[in-house]
């Protein structure tokens, strides 16, 4: 079986049609969903009167980590699904996963991702260092223009089943046994990161991570923000980007991070004034 796990934060919409999505289209194998909500203040009663079956979990608001935890401990399934409520799945893929995988050693297999204009989205990585990153934010970048050459020759080169070292966690899959070896996500990562952190741990571990293309969910990544996100995400994500750094780099790429990172969020106050750029500053002092 597996337990498919779906954190709300102030995504009621996305959370029902998410939730909609996914008792539409798998039919291939066992499974139970399970609703994370991290806004109390939402009421999810109606999902609970449409899908009986589905669990919803009260939950106060510790960050992304925390809740994918609390879900993952009242798991019954013999794999994790990570899906995040941004996401729509389009058909099943449960039976080419577990024919790929049941006797495959893995850490984390991450699913093929759509944009909401049919384009097929980056959803892995090269290893998180201060020299790994610039080449990740180079193809990103040319993701995000939409550079159509460039991601064709990606999507062709990662057609098949391919070991990667990270995957996003907006649609993952482990097994429940590995992931209590390594010990789920670590909550010091309230919200970015966290992902990369434990494919990072997983390969530590001997358990390769892999990209698995032949699903079909789109994920409307960037598409819903809140005003709570968008004063706070970038802050969130600089201080997981340091705590990664201090946990997995080696004291040299932690010194390169902070000393770009100061001079970058420096300017970027000097310009503006805007508050969060000082929070950032802070932040890397710390």
């Amino acid at each position: 079986m597996i337990s498919i796990i779906i954190i709300n934060y102030r995504q009621k919409e996305f959370t029902i049609k998410c939730v909609r999505s996914v008792f539409a289209s798998i039919t291939g194998c066992p499974f139970e969903a399970i609703v994370v909500n991290n806004s109390p203040e939402e009421d999810l009663k109606a999902l609970e009167v449409e899908f009986p079956a589905v669990k919803i979990i009260t939950n106060e608001n510790k960050g992304f980590s925390h809740a994918n935890n609390r879900g993952a401990v009242l798991a019954k399934g013999e794999y994790l699904f990570f899906l995040n409520a941004d996401t729509i799945v389009r058909k099943d893929f449960t039976e080419d996963f577990l024919k790929t995988f049941e006797e495959k050693k893995f850490g984390a297999a991450g699913l093929k991702l759509y944009n909401s204009d049919g384009t097929f989205q980056l959803s892995f990585g090269k290893r998180i260092d201060f020299f790994g990153e610039i080449s990740n934010k180079k193809d990103e970048e040319k993701f995000r223009k939409r550079d159509k050459e460039f991601m064709n020759s990606v999507e062709k080169k990662y057609s098949d089943t391919t070991e990667v070292d990270w995957v996003t966690g907006a649609a993952m899959i482990v097994r429940k046994e590995c992931f209590e070896k390594v010990g789920g996500f670590d909550e010091s990562f309230f919200l970015y990161y966290e992902d990369a952190e434990l494919c990072k741990r997983f390969r530590d571990e001997g358990l390769p991570n892999y990209f698995f293309p032949h699903s079909d969910i789109v994920h409307y990544k960037g598409e819903n923000t809140n005003e709570d996100f968008s004063s706070s995400g970038y802050l969130h994500a600089k201080r997981s980007q340091l705590n990664y750094y201090r946990m997995h780099c080696s004291p040299f790429q932690n010194r390169l991070l902070k000393m770009y990172l100061k001079l970058k969020f420096s300017l970027k106050y000097l310009s503006s004034f805007d508050k969060n750029y000082l929070k950032i500053l802070n932040a890397i002092k710390e």
